[in-house]
């Protein structure tokens, strides 16, 4: 379950490690707060790129800093978990959204470490017919490869934080999902719990 979905988020964790240009210029604080956050993690690998290699502690306080605020990992994890949120006691809601997050950031830091100069090219921002949701497209552009879609989802609630990610058309919570159901058929909520853990506990 997980080896296939960690490739798949390293791809979109690249996605904060490269040049950024234009079209930043956007007035939608959602467009400002993805494109600031990226830019302020940019700086990061370019002017720190060895020390974070060498100090993992560095790199997890650097990424704590400037990405953890943005991400929604409340609404990650009941979309990821699906229908089988409300099966779970209020123990298990705090250690499902305890334990993706975990498994979202190991992943996301161990991605950092491989920056080699790719680039996003952010579009111009496109109003969403709810006023508490915005869509921030992009396109991650690889050297020697071709360009890849990566759009973020977010929504407003005390601020704007995004609660998923596609990276050519295909969705981060979607593809938990499936992995997820498959866990929960086998062993239930405490065995996607315990899959989870351990996990993480190898990483």
């Amino acid at each position: 379950m997980i080896k296939r979905i960690r490739i798949f988020l390293a791809a979109i964790a690249l996605t904060v490690a490269g040049g950024i240009t234009q079209a930043q210029a956007a007035d939608h604080p959602a467009q400002k707060m993805v494109v600031n956050a990226i830019t302020a993690m940019l700086d990061v690998l370019k002017n720190d790129g060895d020390r974070m290699k060498a100090d993992p502690d560095y790199l997890q306080a650097k990424v704590d800093e400037l990405i953890v605020p943005h991400l929604d990992f409340d609404t990650m994890t009941k979309l990821a978990v699906g229908k089988f949120w409300r099966r779970a006691d209020a123990a298990q809601q705090t250690e499902l959204v305890k334990e993706f997050k975990t498994l979202l950031l190991n992943t996301y830091t161990g991605a950092l470490t491989e920056y080699s100069g790719e680039t996003i090219t952010f579009e111009p921002f496109r109003p969403e017919e709810r006023e508490d949701r915005a869509v921030v497209r992009s396109t991650f552009s690889q050297s020697g490869g071709s360009d890849v879609p990566v759009i973020y989802k977010l929504r407003e609630k005390n601020g704007w934080t995004i609660y998923d990610i596609e990276v050519n058309a295909i969705s981060l919570v979607t593809s938990y999902r499936t992995a997820f159901t498959n866990e929960i058929d086998k062993g239930g909520i405490d065995g996607l719990l315990a899959t989870l853990k351990e996990r993480n506990a190898s990483s």
